[in-house]
């Protein structure tokens, strides 16, 4: 993206969305025009995600006592809280979403496009390897609670294997405000997200200074809508105006102090993940501490985008990107999988582990455990990698209410059920669990339920206008 205008020649459907093209072809088919930053940030930030997920578990296997204890390294180990100043990486992903949503909406406007196209394809990419994902676990839940119920490792672990689901829920939030979003970004500018801003800061006021608590769940759209407003202006070419490092240098500066004095005066911790005693989470629900840091962290990135650019236009490297993100969210959905796989054949094999942090032998033991990690996951990828694809179609259906107000109801279905899942996960296929989401009931079954409604009305939203287009083609 050179100016805003390269940004706008073509539309950012993912890397991962290259249709049955090898990587080689991939790589020959990019144009120079397309924005490889953006593509490198997307793969590196989900990466980032899977090695910090291995790196956080605290796993203690204890055959004598018959115990599996699931733990955080960051509650026992304090001097980790820090390091996800680094590792934290999913506002960086929120910024590139909001880059690709705003470049696609506008490519889709100008073909005629409207909403529940739109829907259809941001629903569509997340929706269909995120439903197989949750039908493997479901059925696989029913099988470990009929034959393992009675182990008290069972309900934490089948809970725990559904809760990375919030991050594609929140995302979906993102996604389904974009269009108006950016119908507002273009009208008023900056405006809108020093509106979001405020309405964060006014949460966590009335949060933390005037004691209603269940305000704060408000937070989870005003934080991170604020952050995917940023990439709106990456797409307008702000950046490239002002100078990506004069940006990048204010950007980081701001945030860094924000961060430091919300830190030392306020109320904050310095992690920017959670775990398990914290007195003030940063992440759920995302404070005005996670905004703050949001905002650096997407100013390091333009201060580095330079240099990195000048590598991605190298074929080889630019290749290791396309190959990454045909991938990646294959890989997000399914690395869970994977440490729960290496645990439970530790766990078979009668191996004792002692989660403790604060040792040289626990890092050692997982820098052992790395490689057979990344070779599960592979693994997992090449079995699961198939259904990482979009949704094929030809034509637009257009603008339509009806249309919009069932594309609408589908994104709804797939927030609340990726929201219900990241509560329960998959507990309860068998047993019943019931847990709570915002204060109200929800089951495994029930999150599933929306799940399949959510890519049922996705499609629904553009099969009927589709199909009479299609009669009246024909007899033309």
């Amino acid at each position: 993206m050179r100016g805003g205008a390269a940004a706008r020649s073509l539309p950012l459907a993912s890397i991962g969305v290259m249709g049955d093209m090898t990587v080689a072809a991939a790589v020959a088919a990019t144009p120079d025009t397309r924005d490889r930053f953006v593509d490198l940030v997307r793969v590196g930030s989900l990466v980032g995600v899977v090695l910090g997920h291995f790196a956080m578990a605290a796993v203690t296997l204890d055959h004598a006592t018959g115990t599996v204890d699931i733990a955080n390294v960051l509650e026992s180990a304090p001097w980790t809280r820090p390091l996800t100043l680094v590792f934290q990486v999913m506002p960086l992903f929120f910024v590139v979403g909001g880059f690709a949503h705003a470049v696609a909406w506008v490519s889709l406007r100008r073909r005629g496009g409207g909403y529940a196209d739109f829907v259809h394809a941001r629903i569509g990419r997340l929706i269909r390897p995120t439903l197989v994902f949750v039908s493997v676990w479901m059925a696989a839940a029913v099988v470990i609670e009929t034959v393992w119920g009675d182990s008290p490792a069972t309900g934490p672990l089948l809970q725990i294997a559904g809760q990375l689901l919030w991050f594609i829920g929140i995302y979906l939030i993102a996604a389904a405000f974009a269009p108006a979003l950016h119908a507002a970004h273009r009208r008023w500018g900056g405006w809108v997200i020093a509106v979001l801003m405020l309405a964060a800061i006014a949460v966590d006021a009335a949060r933390l200074a005037g004691g209603v608590d269940g305000v704060k769940w408000l937070n989870f759209a005003f934080v991170w809508l604020a952050i995917h407003q940023l990439g709106f202006f990456y797409a307008d070419g702000v950046a490239d105006r002002w100078g990506p490092r004069r940006l990048g240098a204010t950007m980081l500066a701001v945030g860094t102090l924000a961060v430091a004095a919300l830190v030392a005066w306020g109320p904050y911790g310095l992690s920017m993940v959670s775990y398990e005693g914290e007195e003030l989470s940063n992440l759920a629900p995302p404070t005005v501490a996670l905004l703050a840091f949001g905002v650096a962290q997407a100013g390091v990135a333009l201060l580095v985008r330079g240099p990195v650019r000048r590598a991605l236009a190298q074929r080889r490297v630019w290749a290791v990107v396309v190959a990454g993100g045909a991938v990646a969210m294959t890989a997000f959905l399914w690395h869970f999988t994977a440490l729960v796989a290496i645990y439970a054949a530790l766990w078979v094999a009668g191996v004792d582990l002692e989660a403790d942090p604060t040792t040289a032998s626990f890092w050692w033991t997982k820098l052992a455990l790395l490689p057979v990690f990344l070779v599960v996951v592979a693994g997992l990828v090449a079995a699961w990698r198939r259904f990482d694809r979009p949704p094929r179609r030809d034509g637009l259906v257009g603008v339509g209410r009806a249309r919009a107000a069932v594309a609408a109801l589908a994104v709804a279905c797939a927030i609340v059920g990726m929201l219900a899942f990241a509560v329960v996960g998959f507990r309860g296929a068998a047993s019943g669990y019931v847990g709570r989401l915002v204060g109200l009931p929800v089951t495994a079954w029930a999150a599933l339920g929306l799940t399949v409604a959510a890519a049922v009305l996705a499609e629904a939203a553009v099969r009927r206008v589709s199909r009479v287009a299609e009669a009246e083609g024909s007899q033309g």
